[in-house]
C-alpha cells in the first residue's frame, strides 16, 4: 500500500475522539487524535496524515474550520482528505464547511461507525481501507 495509513482525529470531546480512535485502529489504521485546531495544525505537519477528521467547533485558538484553511494553505496537503463532525444544525454546518472541496466531507454527530467507514471509502477509495468485504460491513453504532 503505498499511502499512509495514518488517521489523525481532532476534537475536544475525548471520548468522542477515543471512540473514533479505537474503531479505526480495529480497521487497521494508524489513528492519533488530539482536543483542538491548534495542536491539529502542530499534528499536520509531524505525522502527515492520509486522513483528517475533524470536529468544527473546538474552545482553543480557533475552530476546525481554522486548522481547515491552514492545512489547505499548507504544500503537501491540498488533497488531504477531510471528514468534519458536528453536532451544530446540519443547516448551519454546511454554510460553513466548504462542501465543493471534492476532498471535504460533513457527518453530523453522532456518526455511525458504518456511515463514517462509508465516508473514508467514498473520499479514499481503497488507499486506506481494504476492499470491501460482503457480510463483513462496519458496526452500526
Amino acid at each position: 500500500m503505498s499511502a499512509p495509513r495514518k488517521v489523525l482525529v481532532v476534537d475536544d470531546e475525548n471520548v468522542v475522539a477515543e471512540m473514533i480512535c479505537e474503531f479505526l485502529e480495529r480497521q487497521g489504521l494508524r489513528a492519533t487524535h488530539c482536543n483542538d485546531a491548534a495542536q491539529a495544525v502542530i499534528q499536520l505537519e509531524a505525522l502527515k496524515p492520509a486522513l483528517l477528521i475533524m470536529d468544527i467547533m473546538m474552545p482553543i485558538w480557533g475552530s476546525g474550520l481554522d486548522a481547515y484553511k491552514r492545512l489547505r494553505a499548507s504544500k503537501g496537503f491540498q488533497k488531504t482528505p477531510v471528514i468534519f463532525l458536528t453536532g451544530m444544525q446540519i443547516e448551519q454546518a454546511k454554510r460553513l464547511v466548504p462542501l465543493g472541496d471534492p476532498f471535504t466531507r460533513l457527518l453530523h454527530k453522532p456518526v455511525r461507525m458504518a456511515t463514517l467507514m462509508q465516508t473514508i471509502r467514498d473520499l479514499t477509495g481503497d488507499r486506506l481501507l481494504p476492499p470491501a468485504v460482503p457480510g463483513k460491513g462496519a458496526p452500526n453504532g
